[in-house]
């Protein structure tokens, strides 16, 4: 049993729970409002920034999830003029390209979320920081990482298998 693979298909399950709450979460927050808005004359002040930051954290949380299902738009006219052989070769290539990408972006977004710019912004309405909130990219970069690991390391499998 391969490490990956296992770690990959426990967090999209969790993933899938997460953008469920995430979606309840920011229809909630917009019909409350809209209620509050029209119903009570008082808006929620804060409602359409969490709205915002609640859209983005979701479209992170569904990438996440699009990588783990191979559900991304691909060019596929190089690939299948290959032969079978060259394909497996390929996936490789693209996966360990993929993770490599995954690896800086995470490097870079932990140190942009640690940096002091990022502890300095603060929600507008609340005064709450941003911090948490930012958490949110190196978090997807983490989780799309592991994806693309299990990828690599079922691509490797594949190859490895036809060579024996």
């Amino acid at each position: 049993m391969n490490l990956f693979p296992v770690l990959s298909g426990g967090l999209v399950r969790l993933e899938r729970w997460a953008s469920r709450l995430l979606v309840i979460g920011f229809v909630g927050l917009i019909v409350a409002n809209v209620g509050m808005r029209y119903l009570a004359g008082r808006p929620i002040v804060f409602a359409e920034e969490l709205a915002a930051i609640l859209l983005v954290w979701l479209t992170l949380v569904a990438v996440s999830i699009s990588i783990h299902d191979k559900a991304q738009i691909g060019v596929t006219l190089l690939s299948d003029a290959l032969p079978a052989q060259a394909r497996r070769v390929l996936d490789i290539v693209v996966w360990a390209l993929v993770a490599l990408m995954l690896g800086s972006l995470l490097k870079a977004g932990v140190t942009w979320v640690r940096s002091p710019a990022v502890s300095f912004e603060q929600v507008i309405t609340t005064g709450w920081s941003k911090t948490p909130f930012f958490t949110i990219f190196p978090i997807f970069c983490a989780s799309a990482l592991v994806h693309a690991l299990a990828h690599l390391s079922r691509a490797t499998g594949v190859l490895w298998e036809h060579l024996k």
